[in-house]
């Protein structure tokens, strides 16, 4: 049986550092690209973290940030890598001919010839539920990945701007008009040159919105289907069961404050509230009449337990709560807890 190979925190940490040798890079690189390793890689990041956090930018560092910043470092270094490792072959060879004119020329045509190339990797950034995740992209634009969501792109944007994303993520995006930047959803396109908005789009549920906060965004639906201009301070909903959109003026802040650790709620139907509680908490929540759903609810929670923000709640809107005693999948792993919410007669 293959023996898994040990992780040593110190050639990782050289490595974060940009102070390794072409050995270092091989080893780190194979740590990275056997599977098997991605618990023992955490482990080693978790147990040295304040070495490793300092290495990183980011206001809100965290585990899953490192990783993939260690992972992009990999994919930008190796094509400077193999070019270095041609050079050593070429000198290696030169050397033990002992001519020095060919070597001058060799030299010279090696230096002429060889162009590293762009090696482009894709890159998965996953935001785990009940967290928010920032990250940072190769051509400096920035964001927030929402709870429960994801997002791709290529590390080293060869042609185009384009990221795929799943759920709920914020953008800052640095301008660049002869590239422009794509987020690609399930069902539309949002293009920018340069521009601060958010999109929600999680596939379990009927609407996809786009809000913008500055500039300028065109969402594109898929084949054609339909393009709308936004301006600041507008929200596009598009249906997707009835295949259709619409946009309205909103306070762009208020869409964009989870990233701040805020949940932010202004005359918002009961249904909508509890759909973003649940979203940040991982919870389910069950509501026993429909007419609940409809109650309009205004308020402002900042980092507070869950069990905090529904007795609130409850303070105010017509219902009474319960919480469901959490249990155990066939894998062993425990469900989603559930709150089971009633009308208060």
């Amino acid at each position: 049986m293959d023996m898994k190979e040990p992780i040593d925190y110190k050639i990782l940490h050289k490595f974060a550092l940009g102070k390794y040798s072409l050995k270092d890079f091989k080893l780190v690189s194979r740590w990275f690209e056997d599977k098997n390793n991605e618990e023992d890689l955490k482990i080693a990041i978790q147990q040295h973290w304040f070495e490793f956090a300092d290495d990183f930018s980011g206001n809100e560092k965290d585990l899953t940030s490192v990783m993939n910043q260690l992972k992009q470092k990999i994919a930008k270094e190796r094509p400077v890598v193999q070019f270095r490792k041609r050079i050593q072959k070429f000198y290696s060879r030169a050397a033990a001919i002992l001519l020095l004119p060919l070597l001058l020329y060799s030299v010279y045509s090696t230096f002429q010839k060889v162009k590293s190339p762009e090696i482009s990797a894709l890159v998965e950034i996953v935001s785990p539920h009940g967290a928010r995740t920032h990250f940072h992209l190769p051509d400096g634009s920035q964001g927030w990945l929402n709870s429960g969501s994801r997002l791709k792109y290529e590390t080293t944007f060869p042609e185009n701007r384009n990221i795929q994303l799943i759920g709920e993520a914020w953008f800052d995006v640095t301008r660049n008009d002869k590239k422009p930047f794509v987020v690609s959803t399930a069902n539309l396109d949002v293009l920018v040159l340069g521009t601060k908005f958010n999109v929600a789009a999680f596939p379990d549920e009927k609407a996809t919105e786009v809000v913008l906060q500055e500039g300028k965004v065109k969402v594109n639906g898929y084949n054609g289907t339909f393009t709308v201009d936004m301006k600041p301070d507008e929200k596009f909903t598009y249906n997707k069961d009835l295949q259709s959109g619409t946009i309205q003026a909103v306070n762009a802040d208020q869409f964009s404050s989870w990233k701040d650790g805020l949940l932010v709620f202004r005359n918002e139907p009961l249904s909508e509230v509890l759909k973003r509680i649940g979203r940040w908490y991982n919870v389910e929540f069950v509501l026993t009449d429909p007419e609940i759903a409809k109650f309009r609810y205004r308020a402002t929670f900042q980092e507070e337990q869950i069990e905090e923000v529904i007795r609130l709640i409850s303070l105010t809107a017509p219902i009474k709560y319960s919480f469901n005693k959490r249990e155990v999948g066939d894998d062993g792993v425990f469900k989603k807890r559930i709150i089971t919410i009633q009308r208060k007669i």
